[in-house]
């Protein structure tokens, strides 16, 4: 998770108070407030069946951070996953239960994704027009989870999964 400096919390106090200033936008503060606070929360222990899906896959490696998503139609049991193995940085990775592994993105510092349905991804793409401080867009194609990473301290990407093209696409991006 991303270690605190002394820029980032005024930069969330400037995008929360933005935020209070658009009518409606309680929604939008409490969501800021999960995504910003997410970065300074206790590690979660990984569960049983997404170690089972580490193993199965032979990913060598720490998970640095984990969220669960159904991002193919019918598929549940399936986690997009942040690794790394001994050099800084690493990789963001879908692992689905029936043995496919899909690499979403590098990620050059610390590990950050969340997954959001494809409402709450439209909410939050809401929350990011509103902002001075933040730029960017989610637009999400489908009803298959949406997964969103930090590849570098300030810059986030968004996928979901394209029937269609029979792979993860990219349908946001966001710059702090």
């Amino acid at each position: 998770m991303r270690a605190p400096d002394t820029e980032e919390p005024a930069t969330r106090r400037r995008f929360v108070a933005e935020l209070n200033a658009i009518p409606g936008s309680r929604y939008a503060v409490l969501l800021c407030f999960a995504i910003c606070t997410a970065a300074f929360a206790a590690p979660r222990p990984i569960p049983a069946d997404l170690a089972a899906l580490v193993a199965s896959a032979r990913i060598e490696g720490k998970v640095l951070a984990w969220c669960p998503g159904e991002f193919r139609s019918r598929h549940p049991g399936a986690f997009a996953i942040a690794f790394s193995s001994t050099k800084p940085g690493g990789r963001y990775l879908v692992l689905d239960p029936d043995g496919s592994v899909d690499v979403l993105a590098s990620f050059n510092d610390d590990a950050d994704l969340s997954c959001y349905s494809p409402a709450d991804a439209q909410k939050l793409s809401s929350a990011i027009r509103g902002s001075r401080t933040v730029h960017g867009r989610v637009s999400p194609i489908g009803a298959a989870t949406v997964v969103c990473e930090f590849v570098d301290n300030t810059h986030s990407v968004c996928w979901q999964y394209s029937a269609k093209a029979r792979a993860f696409v990219k349908v946001g991006e966001w710059v702090t």
